[in-house]
């Protein structure tokens, strides 16, 4: 497995693996990638698992996040790893890539994004000058906060790798989709086949990624928090007045906990998915999309529809049920 680590020795450590699937293996794998979840989930400092979906290729990523570097390494050195990586390997079409990251301390939680190139020896002169570029464009980008770039390890990784921090989210979008970097993507055309990876956002796989110029960084929090709030609080209201309906005895405990059970299952498999396809255009427009026109847009679309789902829930269960 190839490993590049840019890590300190403080804060919360996590590490990003990429793995390409091969075509028809979808139902095997998936039982893999759950035990290497589960078995993580046994070790200590153990803080969770995310997961970006295979796209048409088959390329897919996870994040494990531990509460610290010794606590990642001995889950990543374990024999328990080991043997379930061994196990995985003819479900993968290569060896998987894997960056090791590690935050700055508890209230620091920078946006940061990988990228992996593949450079051939004639272009490697060519390459440091772009790259170097790259770096003196982005450091001009509002909250950003360092790079670093990790030369190919004979034997143990082919790759170029560079590791871009900003303070937010919101800020490495502003960089993603900004001119000078849209340039110099241009001006380096043959350095354009790259893997890169953010971490994912607060709210997990219910959000896209984008697909534009191998870019995988999801919608910004405030419009993933603002989407799940059109989709959580009507289902909300439905279940409470229909578990009172059908469960009207019910202990505060258990009819909360049935109610969480039945939102979150709902919410991830029935309500999200529907309002990340109707809201798609504005949780990851399009490049040529005017950005703070569509942002504007859907802040609007989606307050007036809590308005006025509010004001339907308000008339059906006080002025026509009468109902708590």
């Amino acid at each position: 497995m190839r490993e590049t680590q840019a890590a300190t020795q403080a804060g919360p450590a996590t590490v990003v693996v990429g793995q390409r699937m091969k075509a028809g293996r979808d139902e095997q794998y998936r039982r893999w990638q759950d035990g290497l979840t589960a078995a993580a989930a046994t070790f200590p400092g153990y803080l969770g698992t995310e997961e970006t979906p295979a796209d048409r290729q088959g390329d897919a990523t996870v994040v494990y996040r531990f509460d610290g570097v010794e606590h990642l390494r001995r889950w990543l050195d374990s024999p328990e790893r080991r043997r379930l990586v061994e196990q995985g390997a003819d479900l993968l079409d290569e060896l998987p890539s894997q960056q090791v990251l590690v935050g700055e301390g508890e209230g620091s939680r920078p946006a940061t994004v990988v990228v992996s190139h593949p450079v051939a020896a004639r272009d490697e002169a060519a390459f440091l000058d772009w790259q170097h570029r790259m770096t003196v464009a982005e450091s001009r980008s509002p909250g950003f906060l360092g790079s670093e770039l990790f030369r190919p390890v004979p034997g143990v990784q082919d790759e170029w790798t560079a590791v871009y921090r900003f303070a937010t989210a919101d800020d490495l979008e502003l960089w993603l989709a900004s001119d000078a970097r849209r340039d110099l993507l241009a001006e380096g055309e043959r350095f354009r086949d790259f893997k890169l990876r953010t971490i994912s956002g607060a709210f997990g796989s219910w959000f896209p990624v984008g697909d534009g110029d191998g870019v995988t960084a999801g919608p910004p929090s405030w419009k993933q928090a603002l989407s799940v709030l059109v989709g959580l609080y009507p289902t909300v209201v439905l279940l409470t007045v229909g578990l009172g309906a059908l469960w009207p005895s019910a202990p505060l405990w258990a009819g909360l906990l049935v109610g969480n059970v039945a939102s979150v299952a709902l919410l991830t498999w029935v309500v999200m998915p529907g309002v990340t396809r109707a809201l798609g255009w504005w949780l990851t427009p399009r490049p040529e999309a005017d950005r703070p026109r569509t942002d504007v847009r859907g802040l609007v679309v989606s307050v007036a529809f809590l308005a006025v789902a509010a004001v339907v829930f308000w008339l059906v269960t006080v002025e026509i049920w009468s109902l708590p």
